[in-house]
């Protein structure tokens, strides 16, 4: 961590790049870690399950009593560390004003697959957390999967896989170089869970789908965790009709560490790499009720446009 004078000079006095950076890496490795030690117990013993809020612009999801256990020692660690941030949610969470004008914004999908949880379902759960500067660069992030114990997390321009049962070993991890999804090996995700997503993936990549080859894969998830494993390769497009920004940038940061694709596409098939601009912390609405009409996540831009080709096909169809 930065020096002592750095952590307590006044309030409201802006802090260096410098230490802004030491100090968000703190924060973000530091959920990693104790988010899984307090979420898991929790999870295992399937408490947290009841009903206390809708999510705005979400029909298809409930906010769970969970949800807040997350953000709430999101919040603890912001302020042990006095870092002026903006924490971007699904539940109207805080802005840490005082320790000074905000210069992290911190986006958090604190329970992801919560739907699933509810359920009772056999699907693993995450908590997700990126952080970014002010002009939309990333500074870290971290997806924690909390029945595995297990985090990606990335900063300095990598990503690295955390094994909490063995706290000081970090291992790197890559995504995938496949260039075409007709390779045996390859593995497109969608959340196919509700039929408000499902209908229009089908309707759209059938075709796509029918092409790839039998060992090929169709991962049925997706969600804020999905970049962790397009992050380790075990995803190589993540592809999504009407995705909310709300599960875009909790885990946004670990595909542009992994040096992926992620992009809004357009109806005439051109794209806009996707970033986190000051529209999203200035209208938080925005933040929880937008959504990218057409959104692909990609380890490889030729897998990118292997799916707008299809996608282009098919509209003409």
């Amino acid at each position: 961590m930065g020096n002592g004078n750095e952590l307590g000079r006044l309030t409201g006095e802006p802090l260096s790049r410098r230490e802004i950076t030491v100090r968000t890496r703190r924060v973000i490795n530091d959920y990693a870690r104790e988010s899984i030690k307090a979420l898991y117990p929790t999870v295992r013993r399937g408490e947290g399950k009841v009903i206390i809020g809708s999510v705005p612009g979400r029909p298809e999801d409930d906010q769970l009593g969970i949800d807040s256990y997350g953000e709430d020692l999101l919040a603890n660690l912001i302020r042990d560390i006095q870092l002026p941030a903006i924490v971007l949610g699904e539940h109207n969470p805080p802005t840490f004003t005082e320790f000074g004008q905000p210069q992290v914004i911190i986006p958090i999908d604190a329970f992801d697959n919560s739907s699933e949880y509810m359920r009772g379902l056999d699907t693993p759960v995450y908590t997700v957390v990126s952080a970014y500067s002010l002009d939309g660069k990333p500074i870290a992030g971290a997806v924690c999967n909390i029945r595995d114990r297990k985090a990606f997390i990335a900063h300095d321009g990598g990503v690295y896989e955390l094994d909490t049962e063995m706290p000081d070993h970090y291992s790197q991890v890559f995504a995938s170089r496949r260039t075409t999804l007709k390779d045996d090996k390859a593995t497109i995700a969608s959340y196919l869970g509700s039929k408000e997503y499902s209908l229009k993936f089908f309707k759209h990549f059938g075709k796509m789908i029918e092409d790839m080859p039998p060992k090929a894969r169709l991962y049925a998830g997706g969600g804020a965790f999905i970049y962790g494993l397009l992050a380790n390769g075990s995803v190589d497009a993540y592809v999504m009709f009407d995705e909310p920004y709300s599960e875009i940038f909790p885990g946004f940061t670990l595909a542009r560490s992994a040096k992926c694709t992620v992009v809004s596409v357009n109806p005439d098939g051109s794209y806009e790499e996707i970033k986190l601009t000051p529209e999203f912390y200035e209208n938080p609405q925005l933040y929880v009720e937008g959504k990218v009409p057409f959104f692909i996540a990609a380890a490889t831009p030729e897998i990118r446009d292997e799916i707008i080709d299809y996608y282009m096909k098919a509209r003409k169809d």
